[in-house]
């Protein structure tokens, strides 16, 4: 058995299709912004005044486009044509997002004049995740293409 997972495992950069590395980098984007949760976190802590039942409804709010994932699901489907569009879309929102927040960590006084930190806040962690969804939502549909319709044997 031992030696049959060692077979499949040294066989997978064969088996590896250009048609995979889309989804795949959608798929690695979407995990390092974990890393961009942390800064989020420190911003919290040192700078905004915000209760804990605030954080909490903010928490629903982002998650609410995660839930509306399967219908969106469809509506890609139905537009499929234009899935480059919707990437890109995607990650237009998740860059606006995290220039936000840079904007609000090295250039507080500049945001804080525009709007109030707090509203700068709110407006670039509802778009993360609606970003992060579009993108995630086209790359689920693209690894069913990726995948050959036919068995070479």
């Amino acid at each position: 058995m031992l030696n049959s997972l060692l077979k499949g495992v040294m066989d997978l950069p064969r088996q590896i299709r250009w048609s995979y590395i889309p989804p795949l980098m959608i798929y690695l984007a979407a995990g390092v912004s974990g890393l961009t949760a942390i800064v989020g976190t420190f911003f919290i802590k040192d700078y905004l005044n915000l209760s804990a039942a605030f954080l909490a409804s903010l928490g629903f709010w982002a998650g609410l486009p995660w839930a509306l994932k399967m219908p969106l699901g469809h509506i890609v489907d139905l537009i499929w044509k234009h899935k480059s569009y919707m990437v890109v879309f995607g990650a237009g929102v998740i860059s606006t997002s995290l220039l936000i927040m840079y904007g609000l960590i090295g250039h507080t006084v500049f945001m804080k004049n525009i709007m109030p930190i707090e509203t700068w806040f709110v407006i670039s962690v509802i778009l993360g995740p609606i970003g992060y969804v579009l993108q995630d939502v086209v790359a689920d549909a693209m690894t069913v293409e990726a995948v050959p319709t036919t068995d070479m044997d």
